[in-house]
């Protein structure tokens, strides 16, 4: 009987260590960077190893951490009104308006024309009109 039928689908462990001298400047520096990229300070170096550079994420602007946080309390919404729908409790309508009400204000801050994506990005990532909704 085997227990893991799906093995090509696993991540191979990473059990093998490289050993890199270095100075203790040297070393702040590399995790310095590493946090500037956004990696985890293993990750960064396997990927300068292996690719000879590391493409770092852009820090998240105040703009983004409010959509994750509207994100966030949207889940928590539907989570909440799952739950009272599971229990037959009738309060899942006042919740789901209040999620109406929530989403319709953050369709109006986030689909401001001040923040729309310009369309040229569109045309980068090769997305016809049809396969977005705007």
């Amino acid at each position: 009987m085997e227990r893991h039928p799906n093995t090509e689908d696993k991540k191979p462990n990473k059990t093998a260590f490289i050993k890199v001298r270095c100075t203790a400047e040297e070393k702040e520096r590399i995790r310095s960077r590493a946090a500037n990229a956004g990696r985890k300070y293993s990750d960064y170096c396997r990927e300068m190893l292996l690719d000879g550079s590391v493409t770092a994420a852009p820090p998240m602007g105040d703009n983004e951490k409010e959509a994750l946080a509207i994100l966030r309390q949207t889940a928590l919404f539907y989570a909440h009104i799952s739950n009272l729908i599971k229990v037959k409790d009738v309060s899942w309508v006042d919740a789901t308006k209040a999620l109406a009400t929530y989403a319709k204000i953050a369709f109006k801050r986030f689909f401001n024309p001040r923040y729309r994506v310009n369309e040229e990005v569109f045309k980068c990532l090769n997305i016809e009109d049809h396969d977005r909704k705007v």
